[in-house]
């Protein structure tokens, strides 16, 4: 059996679809034109165990596969049709909170852990810098070692979650150069003194998810709260871009899996204000928008059963890219072939297929643009490069 066969799946997908669109759908259309991000439903969210299906039950987690946990999610982004709200709350799992689990020492892992998954604490991830983009040779944000504790200095910008987060991974420079050991990865607690939330940016999409900037002005973090070992940067930045490329994407299948149902009902029960033309011509384009789904899917899913087997992500590198180059593309191409067959009127904001639109923009961007998977994708293939 395939994991995509997995008959549970489909269950799991469905109850948490029914949580979704009960708990969590609400006023997304205005939240969505507001740019609004609300804390009250992210508590929501993770008092329904959101924020731990696939977290160990010490840590207030579910223990759920990484297969079961796609397929909620799954059932989630096809409940609460909120792309920013849920990418917010992937962001998160996959993000910061996976790493941890996998690569933080027990202090840090028992100090956040547990009041991240239970929604108290907002996690971040501080990566990206002005000047340096994806590139994780260019980070100048840096830390200097002082005693037992490091101290930070540096900016960091756009950082979903941000101004909300109260932790953050932070990716410093503790050396020198494009040497694979020159960066450090350290859980920075926001609250405390040095740390602020800067500038917060506007966005087209992903609207109800907060965008904004980390400024470290001196800010003194435990040696216990390096994440690896100093020097092991690369590997914590390699092992969250696994997991995040891997299945940040549940919501695009999500979103498919709902757009398709409402074009079959639409085909059947055509109303006045959103007949589409001719649906014996329609019959090729809508079996592609099937298609894309259905192979969205498959990938998603085998990938997460091999993650469910073997969590050690640097096996899984080249699919994970594969994966998310993959659906990404063909997400995008689903909403906009999606708003080609309702026509004009799924331009207006009553639509939810152009909300879906908007949200999918970012999707071949972060975690990786296309250009960057598609080189690494090649170079682990053994193309020779000029590095």
């Amino acid at each position: 059996m395939q994991p995509w066969q997995d008959p549970r799946l489909d269950e799991i997908r469905e109850r948490y679809r029914l949580l979704a669109d009960q708990e969590l759908a609400g006023d997304r259309q205005a939240r969505d034109a507001s740019g609004r991000y609300d804390p009250a439903l992210w508590k929501r969210a993770a008092t329904a165990g959101l924020l731990g299906l696939c977290m160990p039950a010490e840590y207030g987690g579910q223990g759920m596969s990484v297969s079961h946990t796609v397929a909620a999610y799954e059932g989630i982004a096809e409940g609460c049709p909120d792309g920013g709200f849920v990418y917010g709350l992937l962001s998160q799992l996959f993000g910061v909170q996976t790493t941890l689990c996998f690569m933080a020492g027990d202090e840090v892992k028992s100090t956040f852990l547990p009041p991240a998954i239970a929604g108290d604490l907002t996690l971040a991830y501080g990566f990206t810098e002005p000047q340096g983009g994806s590139d994780a040779f260019l980070i100048a944000t840096r830390a200097e070692q002082d005693g037992d504790e490091w101290v930070l200095n540096g900016r960091k910008v756009l950082v979903t979650n941000s101004p909300e987060a109260d932790v953050a991974l932070v990716f410093a420079r503790t050396g020198e150069g494009r040497s694979p050991f020159a960066l450090s990865a350290f859980v920075v607690d926001l609250r405390g003194g040095g740390a602020e939330h800067g500038q917060e940016f506007g966005k087209v999409g992903l609207r109800t998810v907060r965008m904004g900037e980390l400024v470290f002005s001196d800010v003194r973090v435990p040696a216990s709260h390096v994440v690896g070992r100093i020097g092991s940067g690369l590997r914590v930045i390699t092992e969250s871009t696994n997991w995040e490329r891997a299945f940040l994407l549940a919501t695009a299948l999500g979103q498919m899996r709902r757009v398709l149902a409402d074009l079959v009902e639409l085909s059947h029960h055509p109303r006045p204000e959103r007949r589409i033309a001719d649906f014996d011509r329609t019959s090729g384009p809508v079996a592609d928008l099937v298609w894309r789904y259905k192979l969205c899917r498959m990938v998603t899913y085998d990938l997460a059963g091999r993650f469910d087997i073997h969590t050690a992500t640097n096996t899984h590198m080249q699919d994970a890219a594969i994966a998310k180059l993959f659906v990404s593309e063909n997400y995008q191409r689903f909403m906009y072939d999606a708003m080609g067959l309702l026509g004009m009127g799924s331009v207006t904001f009553d639509e939810e297929v152009q909300q879906h639109m908007r949200d999918g923009l970012a999707s071949t961007i972060y975690s990786g643009t296309s250009e960057t998977l598609r080189k690494t994708i090649a170079k682990m293939e053994g193309l020779a490069g000029d590095g």
